[in-house]
């Protein structure tokens, strides 16, 4: 082994993406194939975050995502679909705008929330899915 690896710290060349990813409070990457599975069949409430590559808003909100995501780990799954992709789930929710998030609580669609957010109002919205379960883990 070369000693120029020791001390190395390869987590400084990653992006902000891959760092989430590696932490473990990254969203779950959704596709239609995988859709049921992560969101309709979870026994967490899920917020799915549908975004396209072209929607600056939506971009905007990535950083916001991956925060609350941190935030709700314990509680909550968070999940973002690439609408642009994964056409048979826009058509299925009619999704047609942008930033959109939508909650799901054992399996069915409870709430959206349209257009760029702050966290703390993702949060606030949130807090009625999340607040039971967060006194039960207490």
């Amino acid at each position: 082994m070369s000693a120029a690896l020791f001390g190395c710290d390869r987590s400084a060349s990653l992006s902000p993406d891959e760092r989430a990813r590696l932490s473990g409070v990254a969203p779950i990457k959704l596709t239609d194939a995988n859709f049921q599975c992560e969101v309709i069949e979870s026994e967490l409430p899920v917020l799915v975050d549908m975004w396209t590559p072209w929607c600056q808003p939506c971009i905007a909100m990535k950083s916001t995502i991956r925060e609350v995501a941190e935030d709700l780990a314990d509680v909550m799954k968070v999940a973002e679909l690439n609408i642009e992709d994964n056409r048979f789930t826009q058509q299925k929710y009619k999704i047609d705008k942008y930033p959109l998030l939508l909650v799901f609580v054992d399996g069915t669609e409870t709430q959206r929330i349209v257009g760029l957010q702050s966290k703390d109002e993702v949060m606030d919205v949130l807090q009625v899915h999340t607040k039971d379960r967060s006194k039960a883990q207490r």
